[in-house]
């Protein structure tokens, strides 16, 4: 999979996400197109500025486990 530039495609529907921002905040994420806002899961302990999204990737698959 390969980090996709907002400014060359957003997400069209809602789905969890691997984002990047400019402060280079890397973790989960969704974008909800009605609305065109990002969210965030923050860590509990992080209370920085996490900046605006600048690339995103859908979630790869879990391992098999079993």
């Amino acid at each position: 999979m390969e980090w996709i530039s907002v400014e060359d495609r957003l997400p069209t529907s809602e789905m969890d996400l691997l984002v990047c921002t400019n402060t280079y905040y890397m973790g989960v994420g969704w974008y909800y197109p009605q609305t065109q806002k990002w969210d965030f899961e923050i860590q509990k302990h992080t209370e920085a500025d996490l900046g605006e999204v600048t690339h995103w990737m859908p979630m790869p698959k879990p391992p098999e486990i079993f």
